[in-house]
């Protein structure tokens, strides 16, 4: 019977690798549980159990937290994922627990590279019109709605998978998952005519063909930075995370 309970909030790639880590090293020791927010139809799942919904804000968190008896919360969700990182905070607070960010780095600006920086979704919109013909749109659906009142530009957006409805009309669909190669992301912004990409600095390797394609066709890249987040033992690599887990819970 597992002794100790680890709490996973996940929907990240390395989120799944470190359930699967955690269930193969120390599977008789651990009950691991991952949570998925429920947005992808069809995930990869992780090892270990999984929960798929939302909790409704910290204290349904803290509520879960407490049912399942867990010893140690480690978010793993996406570097933009601000508000749920919030709420982990405050039911973690709210529980007495220890928590662990699991944060991969940022990407950096190379030397060749064309970024232009924005705050938030709304001024990465407000800069599309003023440099661009076509766009590669790649900040995910729920932030569509910000680009409704762009009608100069062709739009395009890229989804892992097409949503029953867009919040917008005017847009076309680029289908695709992760990981990207550089050689696809160039062709397929030669074909498009792609003269600049919106983006969040999601960091990690899976997505990263897209900056290098950009950087290769010199073309601009609006590039959403990333929100801040409240102080956290943080790690930012699957390893250091299984180590720190291991010093958390021993």
């Amino acid at each position: 019977m597992p002794d100790k309970t680890v709490v996973i909030l996940g929907g990240t790639a390395e989120a799944r690798l470190l359930a699967d880590a955690l269930v193969e090293n120390d599977g008789e020791r651990l009950r691991v549980i991952t949570s998925l927010a429920g947005r992808t139809k069809n995930p990869k799942l992780p090892k270990g159990e999984v929960r798929d919904g939302g909790f409704g804000g910290a204290d349904g968190l803290a509520t879960h937290l407490s049912e399942t008896g867990c010893d140690l919360l480690i978010d793993a969700t996406h570097p933009y994922a601000a508000q749920i990182t919030r709420h982990a905070a405050e039911a973690a607070n709210k529980a007495n627990l220890p928590r662990l960010l699991l944060n991969r780095p940022a990407w950096v600006e190379q030397e060749d590279d064309n970024w232009t920086h924005v705050k938030d979704i709304a001024a990465a919109a407000d800069a599309i019109t003023r440099q661009s013909r076509a766009c590669l749109i790649t900040t995910g659906v729920n932030d569509l709605a910000a680009f409704s009142g762009i009608v100069t530009t062709k739009l395009f957006v890229r989804l892992i998978e097409k949503p029953e409805k867009l919040p917008l009309d005017h847009v076309e669909v680029v289908i695709g998952s992760p990981p990207y190669k550089t050689s696809d992301e160039t062709a397929l912004m030669q074909l498009l005519g792609i003269d600049l990409i919106v983006t969040k600095n999601a960091g990690g390797s899976g997505t990263y063909a897209k900056i290098e394609a950009a950087r290769a066709l010199g073309i601009g890249v609006i590039m959403i930075d990333r929100p801040p987040l409240p102080q956290s033992d943080t790690v930012e690599t699957v390893e250091d995370a299984l180590a720190r887990t291991m010093e958390i819970l021993d």
